[in-house]
């Protein structure tokens, strides 16, 4: 009976370290990569078709921000920096790679409501499966 959940809980375990990792990443972010404040300098929207014929929006950016006293540009995807929602001339805060500048991200806790929902039900899953089946059964042995 013990082995029935086994495979509920790898599950669970791997998605709390999923979740463990994209928070840990953010901080991570927050912590060691410096901040600056960019602009934004082009708004393009755009509509992507998939394969299967669902369609996803989205907006193509560009950005210009300085990296000491050195200006620097990037374009490219807003998804990929974590900017959804962005105007021309709008000052965005993003952090930057100190060994490489061109990596941005908003250091943003993207979806943390979810994420939270995701780290607290895995890990209670978890929890209750070792208690039940590994924890419980050696206490009554």
């Amino acid at each position: 009976m013990r082995f029935l959940l086994m495979p509920f809980a790898l599950i669970a375990a791997v998605l709390f370290i999923m979740g463990l990792h994209i928070f840990g990443t953010g901080f991570y972010h927050q912590a060691f990569w410096i901040q600056t404040v960019a602009t934004v300098t082009e708004v393009v929207p755009y509509t992507e078709v998939h394969k299967k014929g669902f369609t996803s929006d989205g907006i193509n950016v560009a950005v210009a921000y300085l990296v000491g006293d050195t200006p620097m540009t990037w374009s490219g995807k807003g998804k990929i920096i974590g900017l959804y929602s962005v105007n021309p001339g709008d000052k965005v805060e993003l952090y930057y790679d100190p060994a490489d500048p061109s990596n941005l991200d908003t250091a943003a806790m993207k979806g943390w409501r979810g994420g939270l929902l995701l780290l607290a039900s895995t890990a209670g899953f978890v929890a209750f499966y070792v208690w039940l089946f590994w924890l419980r059964a050696r206490r009554a042995h």
